[in-house]
Order: structure tokens, then sequence, then C-alpha cells
């Protein structure tokens, strides 16, 4: 038998033990079974984060690719093509990752959006079975995702172009932020937050040194794990003497949401008709303050482990709000602000000279033609840095001292197709001449699980799968599977 199979049975066996032992000292179902989780796991090991966040349409790649080394693709830029939709993101150069040669296997245009993150190939339908990304990643880690969606599909109908996330079917984002943060935090008003952690914490500070050597003795003969425990132990002990920190893990209070409490107000008492339409959460005059308070949430939820694994659909594919509020100084497009079928929809034209045999470059189309699309999707990047990545990046990891929330988060930035007018599912080189990849993005360095700062392309279409494998192995899901893949992405694992 494998050395690590027989770790893996002996961890469960101790968590088996441990929970039984923490029964019979009177300890509840629950944190029983959190100590018997945090005893085995590897001291000082921080709680990874997984953020997923859709960005409806696609993108136009004059305004997206990276400029990069062909040398060396840890060199590259976000901030110097035209609009550059990923400029925003240039300031965390050294913690993203830009993934180019991937292809979706599950249909083309919006339709593909019900199977683009289960990997699950064929014409898109909604009647198989399906497990997409975030689920999977939660799954693996034992815990609940927090799916949002600020207006994630029409008020009246969860057609199939608000199907992104699937955990066997299709799962319905909350649209309200303020029932989602009542649910995290327990309460409306500031005071502790009620989670596992916390509970643990409170639990374990309260047992007597005769109980810590009881649940000492269980350990047996195992002794890899109990030097595990033992450590644990010494840190509770350390805890009821005073001469450690706390070591915290969650929050203790409730986190300050002002944009969750607008929306609280701003929707209180509303009435919906029949037709949705009184509807204060599909309303698109509402949608940039609900978008904010829905990252607000996320953001604290993720420093605070009230959600480990989250997931976040702005708009359903096809929505056509009116994103005039996004650049309130440009004049109107002849196509009009509605995102889907004006911005979105705008087609390509070549620049000045460009040719079937020009050199391969973003150049060669016309950048002011889809410029306005861009600031649009741009928008999108500008929202993820100020309401999310900048407050995971300035604030200091509760449980892990010396790192920031970031280093030890995953965010994954993503769209249903590539060419926004083209509806590209797969990478391609444009007439004339311009190089068109899916929008997947990373973001930080999931506790060291990813390795960071680079490029990463590869020259055929390669199965999403495989980089949806690599980013659960980053997040510490290595039991993880998904349809069609092949093997990682070694180039983004330690």
């Amino acid at each position: 038998m494998q050395q690590h199979v027989r770790l893996l049975r002996a961890g469960a066996r101790l968590e088996r033990r441990l929970f039984l032992k923490a029964l019979a000292l009177g300890l509840t179902v629950p944190v029983a079974a959190r100590l018997a989780r945090t005893a085995t796991a590897a001291p000082g090991t921080a709680p990874k984060r997984f953020f997923l966040f859709y960005m409806p349409h696609g993108i136009a790649p004059e305004h997206y690719n990276p400029l990069v080394s062909e040398s060396d693709r840890t060199s590259f830029a976000l901030d110097k093509t035209n609009v550059s939709i990923l400029g925003p993101l240039q300031k965390y150069n050294s913690s993203v990752n830009v993934y180019q040669g991937f292809k979706y296997p599950g249909g083309d245009t919006h339709s593909g959006i019900v199977s683009c993150l289960s990997g699950l190939s064929g014409a898109p339908d909604t009647t198989r079975a399906r497990t997409s990304l975030e689920h999977v990643i939660a799954q693996s880690l034992g815990v609940k995702p927090l799916i949002l969606g600020a207006c994630a599909h029409m008020a009246t109908n969860f057609d199939s172009n608000g199907k992104l996330f699937w955990n066997g079917t299709a799962v319905e984002p909350q649209k309200s932020p303020v029932v989602a943060a009542d649910s995290l935090f327990a309460s409306a008003t500031p005071a502790p937050a009620a989670n596992a952690d916390a509970e643990l914490q409170k639990t374990l500070l309260g047992l007597t040194a005769s109980e810590i050597q009881s649940l000492q003795g269980t350990l047996g003969s195992l002794t890899t794990e109990k030097t595990k425990l033992q450590r644990h132990l010494e840190a509770i002990q350390g805890l009821q003497s005073g001469t450690l920190g706390s070591g915290q893990t969650s929050c203790t209070s409730k986190p300050s949401l002002p944009t969750v409490e607008k929306v609280r107000a701003a929707s209180a008492g509303q009435v919906i008709d029949s037709s949705g339409g009184n509807d204060y959460f599909y309303q698109e005059a509402n949608f940039p303050l609900l978008l904010q308070a829905q990252l607000e949430l996320i953001a604290q939820a993720l420093i605070c482990n009230a959600a480990q694994v989250t997931a976040l659909m702005p708009m359903y594919a096809t929505c056509d709000f009116n994103f005039s509020f996004s650049q309130p100084n440009v004049a109107a497009p002849s196509s009009g602000w509605a995102h889907h079928a004006g911005l979105s929809h705008t087609g390509f034209q070549a620049a000045a000279g460009a040719q079937y045999d020009s050199p391969i470059s973003v150049n060669n189309f016309n950048p002011k033609t889809r410029e306005v699309f861009a600031g649009a999707q741009r928008w999108f990047a500008e929202q993820l840095d100020k309401y999310v990545l900048q407050v995971l990046a300035n604030t200091d990891d509760p449980s892990a001292p010396g790192t920031k929330v970031l280093d030890n988060t995953l965010v994954y930035w993503m769209s249903e197709v590539g060419d926004g007018s083209n509806h590209t599912t797969a990478s391609m080189i444009e007439y004339p001449q311009v190089p068109s990849y899916l929008p997947l993005v990373s973001i930080g360095k999931a506790g060291g699980g990813l390795k960071t700062g680079q490029v990463v392309r590869f020259d055929t279409d390669r199965p999403v799968s495989d980089l949806y494998l690599s980013l659960a192995k980053a997040m510490g899901a290595g039991t993880a599977t998904f349809p069609g893949s092949v093997s990682p992405v070694t180039e983004v694992l330690p």
C-alpha cells in the first residue's frame, strides 16, 4: 500500500477517535467534528479561499491581450493594450496568471454558459447532471459555497442564460446581498458572529487539563498525527495561559457592510407584482449599487472565513442593461449602450494596411471600433479591484500572521465567450491575424498552491478542464475530477 494512502487512512481513524472523544466530553456534534478536522490539520496552515467572478459577453482582444515577452512569459504588462481591460490588475502582476490556448467543450456562443464551468462536452442542454468548478472545490474542502448574483437571470424566469453554476442541477444565485449577509453573520447588528471557528475556539478554551490529556491519549501509535495534535493542544494551553496570540481564523464581530446596508434601506418594503417588474434586485438602475454590495460582502466573507468558497454572477448571458454609467463622459456609440446586443456585438474592423499575411498582432484591429465595449468590460475589472482585491491585499490574514488575505486566496475571473462579437469558445486567429483567447485570469497565490506571475499559453486548444483540475489542486482539492480533463497544467503548480 502506498505511503500516502496509509497516512490518509490513519488520519481518518484519528479524526474518528477525536470526534467520539469530543462527544464524550460533551461537545456538540458540529464542534466535535471541527475539532477532529482542526487537530489533524497541518499546524500553521492558513485556510485557502476561492472566489469565482463571472464577466458576461467576452472581450475585444485588441483591448485585452497582455503585452508579453515571447522569450520570457513572466515578463508581461496588463496595461499596455489600448483600453487595457486587464489594466486595473497590473498592480498585482506578480500574483496574476493569464491563461491562453484553452477551449470550452460544450457548445458555441452564449448557450455554452450552462457547461463552461463543468467541462461537460456535447451540445449545451440543461438536462444532464454536472458540477461546476466552485462546487467541486467546495465539496472537496467540505464547505458550503456562497453563490451570489446581482442580476443573474431575468426577473421572472431562471432560464438557461442564467444557469452558470451547477451542483447536479442548476444553482440559482442569491440575488439579495442583505439576505446573504444576514445568513452569514447571523445578526443585523454589530455583534459577535456565530460561526464554527468562533464556537470551536470558545469550546477549546474551556477544556480542562485532564480533558486535554484525555484527548492526547486517543492517539495510540500514530506518532506523526500525535505531533500535530500536540502542537494544537499546546496552542490551546497557551491561549488559556495568555502566552500566545489568538490565532484568530474568523471575525469576532460582524464586519462593516455599508453598501449592503444601503441596499437594505432602499429595498425595504418593496411589493413585487406577478411580472417581477417591481423587484428591486432586477431593476437596471439598481445594478451598479447591487454589484458593489455583492462584492463588498464577498470580500468580508473571505476575510472572516464565513464563506471559504464564493462565486458571483453579475448579469446573465444576453443581459442588455444600459452601460452608459460605466463611461459617463463618453458619447453614445452608434451601436447603443445595451451591453449585449449593442456593445458586445460590435464587430471588429481591420486596421489600415492589415492583411491576411500581416504579422500576428492585436494591432491588426482598429482600436477605436470597440473602444466603448472595452471600457465596459474594464469597468468589471475596476469593480473587482476596488471592492475585493484592494481589500484583500491590504488586510492582514487573521489566521496566518505575516501574510495578507489575498496571499491565501485564489480569484478566478472568466467569461462564457472570448471575442464578444464572434462568440468564440476556443482559441483562434481572427482575420486579419489577431490572436483571440478566452478571458481566463487568476489573481492570488492560493497560499502557495499556485505559481503566479506568468502568461500561460498553449498553441493548440487545451480542454479547460485541465485548468480547472489545476486550480482545484492549488486549492487543496487534490481528489477533484472534471469531465474531459487530461492532466493538470504543470506550469502553474509548485
